[in-house]
């Protein structure tokens, strides 16, 4: 992607980020996450899902909104396979 036409392209990190929204859905599905707006109480496994969602619809709906999100899901997948790879476990709350 290029900014201004000025030639320099960008790079993120949000692949990445991504994958740790996943891990942490993945280890902690009931913990409650607290949104900013609107300010209400969400599990860590539906607010992963919602995000995950978002993104494969933006993907294929508004392809060239200058936004990687295949990139962001492919953070998700990667994120996926190293938990199930390294046999991580989450708590066992309920």
């Amino acid at each position: 992607m290029f900014i201004g036409g000025g030639g320099a392209p960008t790079v993120g990190a949000s692949g990445a980020v991504y994958g740790i929204l996943l891990a942490f859905g993945m280890m902690f599905p009931n913990r409650y996450i607290v949104l900013l707006i609107p300010p209400m109480p969400i599990k860590a496994k539906y607010f992963v899902a919602i995000f995950g969602g978002i993104e494969l619809l933006s993907g294929v709906f508004r392809p060239g909104s200058g936004i990687a999100h295949f990139a962001h899901l492919g953070g998700m997948i990667v994120g996926f396979i190293l938990i199930k790879y390294w046999g991580l476990k989450g708590s066992k709350e309920a």
